[in-house]
């Protein structure tokens, strides 16, 4: 047990950040919450947000305690947790600069390589890698179906301060790499079918994999962003619980193309009901991240001259659905 504790802050509460500050809440680490409006912050004062893990124990979390408007802080904090969607980004850290002690830091939670947005704050700015999923049930229920880890790394390319550990485990497992970039580019890799495919066709994890031709689909994103990869010499850094892309991808060091879909199809079956973050964002008519996930692939691979048709079509069908929502 932490006898004394860093400052925390936690700016943009959503499935992710609600469960960081259950692991926080649990360990009982103090933390605050940063509200950017009334509405919001009246919300979560009157209503303690309600947590499902994967152990499937439901826990109250009453966050009255923790909240203040972010236009009426006064505090500075070692860490500021940034919990908004990558386009917001830049906003946010605008926002919250000023919070941070002259050593303070932000952690960015975000899909994508955000750290390459702001390389001026390289210095500032740990990135933090999800490997888990938390959905909002229908009943306003924070639901994380599966264990995963944070990866946190520094963008500067060191490992993060070993507290980390002691401030989110158990309840959180917490990794501490000086690799971010690999486990940043295997998690793009991931998310470019699971948030991008799947939203592209709007469908489940189910619907999804147990598709043959979707199943074709997914092979052919991973192989393209295999080639990014190699071509960018990155090495790859698998999250706990999740799979290679080097073997899923087609070429060299791939496995066999039926143990490939296989492997997709467990998957399917594994997470039959969900319906990730970038499904989740058409279903509700808001846009998506899609410029940071399967478009961060298409920049980089327009500048190495590399083809993805696949990545390519996921973009602009994308899009094409956002116009109509």
């Amino acid at each position: 047990m932490l006898t004394t504790y860093p400052s925390i802050a936690i700016s943009g509460i959503g499935s992710v950040t609600v469960t960081i500050i259950h692991a926080l809440s649990q360990n009982q680490i103090p933390f605050k919450i940063l509200c950017r409006n009334q509405s919001r912050f009246q919300s979560l004062k009157n209503n303690p947000i309600s947590f499902q893990g994967p152990n499937g124990k439901i826990v109250k979390i009453d966050l009255m305690s923790h909240l203040t408007m972010t236009q009426d802080n006064q505090e500075k904090f070692d860490y500021i947790l940034i919990g908004c969607k990558n386009q917001n980004l830049s906003e946010y850290l605008e926002e919250t600069k000023s919070f941070l002690k002259p050593n303070g830091k932000w952690v960015l939670i975000q899909n994508g390589i955000p750290e390459l947005q702001f390389k001026s704050y390289t210095d500032k700015i740990i990135g933090g890698v999800v490997g888990w999923n938390t959905q909002t049930l229908s009943d306003h229920t924070y639901y994380q179906s599966n264990v995963g880890s944070l990866i946190l790394g520094e963008a500067k390319g060191t490992k993060p301060d070993s507290l980390w550990e002691k401030l989110l485990s158990p309840f959180l497992p917490v990794v501490l790499t000086d690799k971010l970039s690999g486990f940043r580019w295997h998690k793009l890799a991931i998310n470019s079918i699971i948030n991008g495919l799947a939203a592209s066709k709007q469908v489940s994890l189910g619907e999804l994999f147990l598709n043959q031709q979707s199943r074709v689909e997914a092979l052919e994103t991973l192989t393209e962003i295999k080639q990014v990869m190699n071509r960018l010499e990155i090495t790859e850094q698998v999250v706990p619980g999740s799979f290679p892309i080097q073997k899923l991808g087609g070429g060299p060091g791939s496995l066999p193309r039926w143990i490939c879909h296989l492997i997709l199809i467990l998957l399917g079956l594994k997470y039959f009901r969900i319906r990730t973050s970038m499904v989740q964002d058409l279903d509700a008519n808001r846009k998506t991240e899609i410029d940071f996930i399967n478009g961060e692939v298409v920049k980089k691979a327009n500048k190495l001259g590399i083809s993805v048709p696949r990545n390519e079509w996921i973009v602009q069908k994308i899009k094409e659905l956002e116009l109509k929502n």
